[in-house]
């Protein structure tokens, strides 16, 4: 122990007394992972839907969400490189979900969108999630939906004040990177 404490650092203490504060971050994470994993069991999927990979699905929920878009955007905005989500586009497109469409004053720029078929299978499965929800809130009493949906709104607005994947990074890198090797290359 005596060894251990030696190179224990300012920065090393600040980690972990994060870590420590961070287990409540770490079961509502789980908690996020269990509702999705609940839902996907739960849900009647579109026979369409369900040849979809997940990131073919968030893909579909985020233009659906955020309206159509260029594809170096969307790449941007799920965290993957311009041949990746080429990829993905391609294989949505022969699928019927989406459809690119060239821009009228520069034909560099495809701008990507949801067709009425993507449309109507979203619509379906939102259908689906929203039974599930209010069967689920029916058995609950009004004080809990509201803390739940509070709780929701201010997680979403956090996040969404987060923003940029760079802020992602910069907390990342704060919080974690420095504080994994001691001086011996150790790890704490």
């Amino acid at each position: 122990m005596v060894i251990l404490f030696n190179y224990l650092t300012v920065q090393c203490f600040n980690c972990i007394i994060a870590l420590v504060m961070n287990v409540e971050g770490r079961k509502i994470v789980e908690a996020i992972i269990e509702l999705t994993l609940t839902f996907s069991k739960m849900i009647k999927f579109h026979p369409e839907l369900e040849k979809l990979r997940a990131v073919e699905l968030y893909t579909l929920f985020y233009l659906l969400r955020h309206g159509p878009c260029k594809m170096k955007d969307l790449a941007q905005a799920l965290s993957m490189t311009k041949a990746n989500i080429t990829h993905l586009v391609d294989a949505l497109e022969r699928k019927g979900f989406v459809q690119r469409i060239l821009n009228d004053l520069d034909r560099r720029i495809v701008h990507v969108y949801v067709t009425n078929y993507g449309k109507k299978i979203y619509d379906e499965l939102i259908e689906e999630l929203s039974k599930l929800v209010e069967n689920v809130a029916s058995k609950l009493k009004p004080a809990d939906l509201v803390i739940i949906s509070r709780g929701f709104e201010k997680f979403l607005a956090e996040f969404s004040l987060r923003g940029e994947q760079n802020d992602r990074c910069d907390w990342w890198h704060r919080t974690s990177w420095k504080c994994t090797r001691s001086k011996t290359g150790r790890n704490w």
